[in-house]
């Protein structure tokens, strides 16, 4: 019964969804039973026949869709088909099933293929297209997980679903799709981290050969990589499609957390880390302290890479550290151009874009403030130019929290940047600020808050 409710419940949360890819969630939180329409009641019942033959939900672990069913058009047909995600526990081989339901024309579901795998869990499933051309049948990728460190990578042809194997490899530290050929469909990139002095860390990139994936090419990851955080691809500078393989690396004179990017394009048709220095080995220019992640910070639709850099601290007895970050932006040719420089605060929640006039001179300094009722974190610019007014401040920055916080964000002369749910920034200048701030243009277009990385596979 308990089963049959949350099934309801979830699939009424279908029908209020105008989401291409709908989902079946756990439904241990809602309270009311919605009424469900025939079709879902006729999938609902299709899962609970699997259900009570002994079959467990298995959702996937990890990736962008984790639900134990989930709704899209594998084929084309503008009629949303439902994958269940199974274990099967008393199984002594393939364990794991993932069950694809289609619907008939009096809208009643039943099953069309399932497709089966080893491993104690399925660790991320993807459908994309990677044999066929749009608005045909889409390809599953499934990671199945092995154990807690070891995967299989398979793809699937479910054209008339009839599942197909299109390739398997056992030994991969993690995967992306891709289309780097511009041809319309997906590829895959399979990269392996090896920590080993003997053996590279690659990146085997597999195409449609035939109606079936092969290793074409494969490139070198940058050695000190030791393990992989994100990929995401998208375009260069120059409009050439490219995968960005960010992941962490262990500097040796700092136990500090740092990381590097990877950039992998095709040149000539084979796989290329344009961004590996002379001898092959890093992406030398990439390495920097993990501040905040690659974003495209101009909007232009380039992703750029955030190369940090410690700023003076005008308060010689104080140990805050205040960066400025370089965007770059790359090129196919592995050059790159700095498109915007950014005081990034991570700590409050903010990024003011810098004017290069500014660069020579910047100092910065904290001004903090914690009273009764109220909490203002402030940062005060100095420009030390050898001039008199070197140590005065000539813009402060503040976030007010707290009941007092509009007292005190607009008190004197204070002119309002932001406001947030919680918290409002503003800002003050000060008697020197004339010459640098006339230099910097509008002020409130070059401050911004800080949001959630939006680059994840």
């Amino acid at each position: 019964m308990k089963r049959l409710l949350a099934a309801l419940c979830a699939l009424s949360m279908l029908m209020l969804s105008g989401c291409n890819f709908s989902v079946l969630e756990s439904t241990d939180e809602l309270y009311a039973l919605p009424k469900a329409s025939e079709e879902y009641t006729s999938l609902q019942e299709s899962l609970q026949s699997l259900l009570d033959s002994g079959l467990e939900y298995a959702p996937p672990l990890s990736g962008s869709n984790t639900q134990p069913v989930q709704l899209q058009d594998l084929d084309g047909d503008g009629e949303q088909e439902a994958l269940a995600f199974f274990r099967e526990s008393s199984a002594t081989e393939t364990p794991l099933k993932i069950y694809i339901f289609t619907k008939n024309e009096d809208g009643s579901y039943e099953v069309a293929c399932v497709i089966a795998g080893d491993g104690s869990d399925i660790n991320t499933v993807l459908v994309c297209q990677l044999v066929g051309d749009e608005g045909t049948y889409y390809e599953l990728v499934v990671s199945w997980q092995i154990s807690s460190t070891l995967y299989t990578l398979s793809a699937y042809s479910i054209e008339d679903y009839t599942p197909t194997t299109l390739m398997t490899q056992t030994s991969y530290t993690r995967y992306c799709a891709a289309d780097l050929d511009s041809d319309g469909e997906q590829e895959l990139v399979l990269m392996t981290i090896r920590n080993s002095d003997s053996d590279m860390s690659t990146a085997a990139y597999y195409d449609n050969v035939g109606g079936v994936l092969e290793q074409t090419s494969t490139a070198n990851l940058s050695t000190r990589m030791s393990s992989i955080d994100k990929t995401s691809d998208g375009l260069l500078a120059d409009g050439t499609p490219a995968l960005y393989v960010t992941g962490a690396v262990q500097d040796v004179n700092s136990s500090a957390a740092y990381q590097l990017t990877d950039i992998l394009l095709l040149r000539d048709g084979a796989l290329c880390n344009v961004t590996l220095d002379e001898d092959g080995q890093n992406s030398t220019d990439t390495i920097r302290y993990s501040l905040t992640s690659n974003q495209d910070i101009d909007e232009d639709g380039v992703l750029e890479i955030p190369i940090p850099y410690l700023l003076t601290n005008h308060d010689s007895d104080s140990s805050d550290l205040f960066y400025a970050v370089d965007w770059r932006q790359y090129a196919a040719d592995g050059s790159y151009t700095v498109v915007s420089i950014t005081y990034y605060n991570s700590t409050d929640g903010w990024y003011l874009e810098l004017p290069e006039e500014w660069l020579d001179c910047l100092e910065l300094a904290r001004q903090d403030t914690t009273q009764s009722g109220s909490n203002e974190r402030g940062v005060l610019f100095y420009c030390n130019d050898g001039s008199d007014d070197a140590g005065t401040p000539f813009l402060g920055i503040y976030k007010n929290t707290g009941t007092y916080r509009e007292r005190n964000a607009t008190e004197g002369d204070r002119m309002v940047l932001l406001r947030s749910s919680d918290a409002i920034y503003s800002l003050e200048l000060f008697g020197s600020a004339y010459d640098q701030v006339e230099s910097a243009g509008d002020l409130l277009d070059r401050f911004h808050l800080i949001t959630a990385d939006w680059f994840t596979d």
